[in-house]
């Protein structure tokens, strides 16, 4: 449910995640590197950025699919790709937001990566009960563990994961490209132009690539990620077709352990030019 940036977390999510599967709601720190987190941290950060996660996409793609829902009209199939998907809180979002403004959706195929494996098995279990909440359309989700530690890493990935005749229509990254300008995995290089370089060409024709970040400055890169990422879009063949007012959005995420918890981020919208 969404009303002037409010959401409130379905009530079957929010069982789901804290009685079902654990979750305890924590904050943790700005500079957070996920990837190396153990289950419980895991399940620290699924009580506490999941429900944001699910917030933020919810609200923004909600927006996008109102304002370009012809697009869509004519496809029975979705194809997404999540890259850093962690938990899966985006995932369940933009879900969330295709059911109710594309009803007429056959089928979801999803293609999921992350290197955290407690975090991608968490997500495969949200996925899977989902598909138990919604009936239709049907999700059909393939995961891609593999911990990308440098451009070797990311090539492999390519290589192994991604077939360059397959497109998607949607391409996600949400609070996941931050970790690697923290741990500086590409070297001195714009980490926000080196992802979206990378997988810009796995779009369809009409595709969208949607990435969102904190917007905290960042310790290691002495940068404010919005700035980064702005810089890094100047550098590639895109064009920002939706993005957050201002510096920052800000949302309130209402749920059964904080009410009205504060998440502030940058996104953008790309399509090729």
């Amino acid at each position: 449910m969404i009303g002037n940036n409010s959401i409130t977390l379905p009530s079957w999510i929010d069982d789901y995640i804290f009685n079902h599967l654990g979750a305890s709601y924590q904050r943790l720190n700005s500079d957070m590197l996920v990837i190396d987190y153990g289950r419980k941290e895991i399940l620290q950060y699924l009580g506490t950025y999941f429900p944001r996660s699910y917030a933020e996409s919810y609200t923004i793609f909600s927006r996008y699919l109102r304002s370009y829902k012809g697009i869509y009209t004519n496809k029975k199939d979705l194809s997404i790709f999540d890259f850093g998907c962690g938990t899966g809180g985006e995932l369940i979002g933009l879900i969330s937001a295709i059911k109710e403004q594309l009803p007429h959706l056959e089928t979801i195929k999803i293609h999921a990566f992350d290197g955290n494996q407690d975090a991608l098995r968490i997500m495969e279990q949200i996925a899977i009960y989902c598909q138990k909440i919604y009936s239709t359309p049907m999700i059909n989700i393939r995961i891609a563990p593999l911990r990308i530690d440098d451009f070797y890493d990311l090539s492999l990935f390519q290589e192994v994961c991604l077939n360059k005749a397959k497109k998607y229509d949607i391409i996600l990254t949400f609070k996941a490209i931050c970790e690697f300008a923290t741990k500086q995995q590409f070297e001195t290089k714009n980490p926000y132009s080196h992802i979206i370089n990378t997988f810009i060409p796995y779009l369809e024709e009409n595709g969208i690539m949607c990435i969102a970040d904190i917007s905290s400055h960042n310790y290691v890169s002495q940068e404010w990620l919005p700035r980064m990422l702005d810089n890094g879009i100047n550098t590639t063949t895109c064009n920002v077709l939706m993005q957050n007012k201002d510096f920052n959005e800000s949302l309130y995420i209402t749920h059964s352990h904080k009410q009205k918890d504060l998440s502030k981020i940058a996104w953008r919208i790309l399509k090729h030019k």
